[in-house]
């Protein structure tokens, strides 16, 4: 199954091939060492699909079944700051 994902910060899109056995959390990893985002920004990070955003513990055939997650589908990678106000 092909994805596209953005970072909505950057605009910078990448495609992926996943697999239905694939984490999520995974994915964002791969996603933000391709896109060459410093871990050590204190953010958290998401997909969104669809503004649903997906947890990072399910697997692709987990958010196909209950997020309706589809072949070429474009999800967006969310950002958030870490403690702060």
């Amino acid at each position: 199954m092909k994805i596209s994902v953005e970072d909505t910060r950057t605009g910078k899109v990448i495609k992926l091939d996943v697999k239905e056995h694939h984490i999520i959390e995974r994915i964002i990893d791969i996603v933000i060492k391709h896109m060459g985002i410093i871990s050590s920004e204190q953010r958290s990070y998401t997909l969104v699909l669809e503004d649903k955003e997906l947890p990072s513990t399910i697997t692709i055939a987990d958010a196909k079944h209950k997020f309706g997650l589809k072949d070429n589908a474009n999800l967006a990678l969310w950002a958030r700051v870490v403690g702060g106000y």
